[in-house]
């Protein structure tokens, strides 16, 4: 699998390039946000030990209440260039947030993306696992 797309009528997130030639599962992943008239993309870091599965596990335990939660689930990668924020109205909202937090005054891109809560959301955690190569549960 090259890429892992998660998108609705507006906007696109894309993950794609995880480094496993050399860690399995992947340590880096090309993150890219695209809409109308909008791209942005970055090379993200995970650098726990178990690498982007942390992103797969998120993406897993979304699907496993996809009834709904309180509030909202959040992800966050290790240096805070990536993060990701789910909220539940019947549909499964995603607000992502990219940027170059290297650098502090760094661009920054915010987007939502609005999943079926059913089927969008089960394709799109697996797309993800299948990319990172995660070993899940």
């Amino acid at each position: 699998m090259e890429s892992a797309v998660i998108r609705d009528v507006r906007t696109a997130l894309i993950f794609s390039d995880p480094d496993q030639a050399t860690a399995v599962p992947a340590q880096y992943l090309s993150v890219t946000i695209e809409g109308r008239g909008l791209r942005a993309s970055r090379q993200v870091y995970e650098g726990y030990d178990g690498g982007f599965s942390s992103l797969a596990f998120y993406f897993a335990d979304l699907v496993a209440n996809w009834r709904g939660w309180p509030g909202s689930r959040d992800y966050e990668s290790i240096e805070g260039d990536l993060r990701i924020q789910a909220t539940h109205d019947g549909h499964v909202n995603l607000r992502v947030a990219l940027w170059e937090s290297a650098v502090p005054e760094g661009w920054r891109v915010e987007a939502e993306v609005r999943l079926d809560a059913g089927e969008a959301l089960t394709a799109a955690a697996s797309d993800v696992a299948a990319l990172v190569k995660a070993r899940l549960p």
